[in-house]
């Protein structure tokens, strides 16, 4: 899925918690560690093109970066790790894992399948590419009936809260 529905499924899903912000960070994370900084660098050395870059025209480094941070192992062994140093669960970094899990069925053999076993297995699943202009209008279209019910709940919320101050 593209970076962007990322973000607003994370702010989606994290809408009614404190930590909102934090959780929709961590939801873009995967893709800034590995993509944004190629998109920045290009952007920096006026190599800024639209579309996909072609893989061949890629660093080393973003696959070693894309496979880490599209593993479900990566992400358990580091929410682990965060509970075990800190002895709380750090619930905005599920929104990390949320982010594989969208990743997999919306992500084909054709770029960047995603390697959610990794280190443990190659294994990958040929799912449905997120540029497909139809699955683009169903996430979209989706996306904005959520945020359409969350603002009317929240309006409901305030009306509510108003009339007991009266």
């Amino acid at each position: 899925m593209d970076i962007f529905a990322h973000g607003l499924w994370s702010y989606a899903v994290f809408n009614k918690k404190k930590y909102v912000w934090l959780a929709t960070l961590f939801g873009l994370l995967p893709d800034f560690l590995s993509f944004g900084i190629v998109f920045a660098m290009n952007l920096f050395n006026g190599n800024f093109h639209s579309g996909p870059p072609a893989v061949d025209s890629l660093p080393e480094w973003l696959f070693a970066a894309y496979n880490m941070t599209h593993s479900l192992v990566m992400f358990g062994v580091i929410f682990i790790l965060v509970y075990l140093f800190t002895k709380k669960w750090f619930w905005p970094l599920t929104a990390w894992g949320i982010h594989i899990l969208i990743d997999i069925p919306t992500h084909s053999f054709r770029y960047f399948p995603t390697p959610f076993l990794w280190p443990l297995s190659d294994y990958k699943f040929n799912g449905i590419s997120w540029s497909n202009p139809w699955f683009m209008l169903l996430n979209y279209g989706s996306l904005m009936v959520v945020f359409i019910l969350i603002a009317y709940n929240r309006s409901k919320g305030k009306k509510a809260t108003t009339k007991f101050k009266r």
